[in-house]
């Protein structure tokens, strides 16, 4: 699996928050065993909405972007043109003006406003409404689109089909102003990632506010500079929630219903609540009341951001952000944000500012990536194998529902687990009667150091319903009660144990079970059915040798035959025709 946008370091001690405020079922993955535990990420499952960042608070979690790549490039004079978004001046407001400064004099060729991409994005959504796309959801927010494109397929014709503003501005700046330079976006959004692999033509590096900072701030000239000269309007307002809403509303009056859905949580809750109610057949999308779904994965818009420092405090941000809002507005007579024209007046000047633009240039297709979610359902009879494995037995046990695991029931556990997501040892129930479990049996054979029957008894419940394939061996002890009558018991306990050490030097101790007196069960998981006859005729040449005879007998079954009991039955009756020649052979007598 591909390391992805977001990836989990070292700092990771397995305290399954992540787990527990994925929106991506299975994204997050626990790794739990009886001695360690991390949280890995599924990549191919990852919407990239940050939920997991937040709330680590081991810092367990980190992101990749493109800045060092940039400042390498620029280094190497590439040249390159830098689209800035809005919320960078509102998130610092005293060192933007010092920073572009500061990439002028590393190279930049260009610093150009994402807030004119917005206003192009808030046309073009104009356009698609007066074909009759209503009620559709933005698409501005990459993580929003990544979700409904992963988890909720039958929605992505409800997707209103335009690239984001990042994108407008840099098909604007590909096709309108004719700009060959490798293009960088300078935002706060880790999913931009995602975006940009899928338009690299347009732009080739997501570099975040708090790396780029990180790297630049010891280094800032004490000059200030500003954008390229370039008319934007309340574009600007775009990253405040509900940013694309008011801009809407701009131009269609303030009394057009939009519905505003923010936060990672609460968003993709309604999501999916919507998708089995208001956007599925129960109601058309024609009927829904509202003119756009204006949604965003953070609550506080892109003044929050993905990627953010912990420092960061939105408060200061969405203050200057309505300050922005204010001066983005024009008093001459032929702007579309010049206040003191009608809605109608404003999107007529809208209009004539991109008639040249070509609709079809900022509108977007987008990708059925439910493939990759699946989730297999388990029978009734996995899941109480699953079930069992936890010590979960009855009805009670299996609606516990702590949320210790991460999830939200015993059932959605028990799901991941039959998924590979999760494991048993993630449960707080599971690890609490193991441990009552352990201390009242002893596993270990005293006289032989192999497992004994308890240990056995353990293993088959683990194994009951699991597709591995299984081989087990049957070891008998031939002329036991002879050696005991003749020489002693000690004479026979060498016997015994002088077979269990042969076996278990053979298949490791803890794969050999004393399951009685002379009588020994071998249990192999995914071991090829060849090599376990080679190493079994090994071991009985091997006791043949000391002076050791050993009846043996062998079953084996692939992932769907390995019932335990069967595979039992038929290991125990080859042991026992191999007794029959023991006996034909030799002439000893059989044991009463």
């Amino acid at each position: 699996m591909s390391e992805g946008l977001i990836f989990t370091n070292d700092n990771c001690v397995g305290c399954n928050r992540c787990v527990r405020v994925c929106s991506s079922f299975g994204a997050s993955i626990s790794n739990s065993g009886p001695k360690n535990s991390s949280i890995s990420i599924n990549s191919e499952r990852c919407i990239v909405c940050g939920a997991c960042i937040d709330v680590c608070a081991h810092g367990a979690r980190h992101y990749i972007d493109s800045t060092s790549q940039f400042l390498e490039d620029l280094a190497n004079r590439e040249s390159i043109t830098v689209l800035v978004a809005p919320s960078f001046e509102a998130k610092y407001p005293t060192e933007y003006a010092r920073v572009f400064a500061t990439l002028r004099k590393l190279g930049v060729r260009r610093i150009l406003p994402v807030s004119l991409g917005a206003d192009i994005c808030t046309w073009a959504y104009l356009k698609c409404m007066e074909q009759g796309m209503t009620a559709m959801i933005s698409t501005s927010c990459p993580a929003v689109v990544s979700y409904v494109e992963h988890w909720l397929p039958d929605m992505i014709g409800q997707l209103m089909p335009v690239k984001s503003p990042l994108m407008c501005l840099a098909t604007y700046c590909r096709e309108e102003l004719g700009i060959t330079d490798m293009i960088a976006f300078l935002g706060p959004c880790i999913a931009k990632g995602i975006e940009v692999d899928r338009y690299n033509e347009l732009v080739q590096y997501n570099v975040t506010f708090p790396k780029l900072m990180e790297e630049l701030r010891p280094q800032l000239v004490d000059e200030e500079s500003a954008f390229d000269d370039m008319d934007y309007g309340l574009g600007s307002y775009y990253p405040a929630p509900g940013g694309l809403a008011d801009n809407v509303r701009w131009f269609l009056g303030d009394d057009t219903p939009i519905r505003i859905i923010s936060g990672k949580q609460y968003l993709y809750q309604r999501f999916e609540t919507n998708r089995r109610r208001a956007f599925s057949n129960e109601l058309s999308i024609t009927e829904l009341p509202y003119a756009l779904i204006d949604a965003l994965n953070c609550q506080e818009g892109c003044i929050e951001g993905t990627a953010r420092a912990r420092e960061d405090h939105e408060d200061k941000g969405l203050a200057h952000i309505h300050q922005i809002r204010t001066a983005s507005k024009s008093a001459r007579e032929a702007s579309p944000w010049n206040q003191d024209r009608t809605p109608a007046e404003r999107l007529a000047r809208l209009n004539e500012q991109f008639s040249s633009l070509k609709l079809e240039s900022y509108k977007a297709t987008f990708e059925d990536q439910s493939g990759s979610c699946r989730v297999n359902t388990p029978t009734p009879e996995e899941a109480d194998a699953i079930f069992h494995s936890l010590r979960k037995y009855d009805r009670e046990s299996r609606h516990i529902n702590c949320s210790a695991c991460g999830y939200e029931s015993c059932h959605e556990m028990m799901v991941a687990i039959h998924n590979g997501f999760n494991s048993r040892y993630n449960c707080v129930y599971f690890e609490k009667e193991e441990a009552i479990y352990l201390s009242r049996m002893s596993f270990g054979d005293q006289l032989t150091g192999v497992m004994n029957r308890n240990a056995l008894e353990r293993l088959s419940n683990e194994l009951y319903g699991r597709n591995h394939s299984l081989g087990l061996i049957v070891a008998d002890v031939n002329g036991l009660k002879q050696e005991n009558d003749t020489h002693g018991h000690s004479a026979g306990d060498w016997l015994i144990i002088s077979t269990a050490k042969a076996l278990a030097n053979e298949f490791g101790r803890e794969r050999v079970f004393r399951t009685g007196g002379d009588e020994f069960l071998v249990v192999l998981q995914d071991f090829d059915a060849e090599e376990i006859r080679e190493d079994m005729n090994k071991v009985k040449e091997h006791l043949d040798a000391v002076g050791v005879s050993v009846s043996m007998g062998m079953a084996y079954g692939s992932n769907h035959q390995n019932d335990f009991e069967v595979l039992q039955k038929r290991a125990d009756a080859e042991m026992y025709r191999d007794k029959a020649r023991y006996y034909e052979t030799t002439g000893a007598q059989r044991r009463h």
